[in-house]
C-alpha cells in the first residue's frame, strides 16, 4: 500500500497537467505548451524517481498550492454580496487548491523518505 500511495502526489499532478490541456484545447482550441512540458516532466519524474527533482518539484507546488489557497481566502472574504454560486464556487475552489497543498506536502515527504538519490 504504501508503495502506491507514495506515487500518489505525481499521479494527482500529472492528472491535473492532462485536465489543464484538454481543458484549454476544448474551451480556446489552443495547445498548452506549459502543461504539456508540466506532464512530460512529471512523467519523467515518476519513471525515475529522482530525489532532488521531485523536491523541487514538491516546494514548486507547494508554493503555488499556498498562494492560492491564500488568494482563494482573501477574495472570498473581499466578495460583497454572497450568493449561494458563489459561495460553492469558492467551497470548491478552497477544497481544490487545499487537496493541492496538501498533495504537495505529501510529494515533499515521500521524495524525502522514499527515493533514490540523484
Amino acid at each position: 500500500m504504501d508503495k502506491f500511495l507514495r506515487f500518489t502526489p505525481t499521479i494527482y499532478y500529472i492528472l491535473l497537467a492532462i485536465f489543464w490541456f484538454v481543458q484549454e484545447y476544448e474551451s480556446l482550441g489552443t495547445i498548452s505548451y506549459p502543461s504539456i512540458g508540466v506532464f512530460l516532466g512529471l512523467g519523467a519524474q515518476l519513471f525515475t524517481n529522482d530525489k532532488t527533482t521531485g523536491f523541487l518539484y514538491g516546494i514548486l507546488f507547494l508554493i503555488f498550492s499556498g498562494y492560492m489557497v491564500i488568494t482563494s481566502a482573501t477574495s472570498y472574504i473581499d466578495t460583497k454580496v454572497v450568493t449561494d454560486n458563489t459561495a460553492s464556487f469558492y467551497i470548491f475552489q478552497l477544497s481544490f487548491f487545499g487537496v493541492s497543498l496538501i498533495m504537495s506536502v505529501l510529494m515533499i515527504y515521500y521524495n524525502r523518505y522514499y527515493t533514490k538519490k540523484g
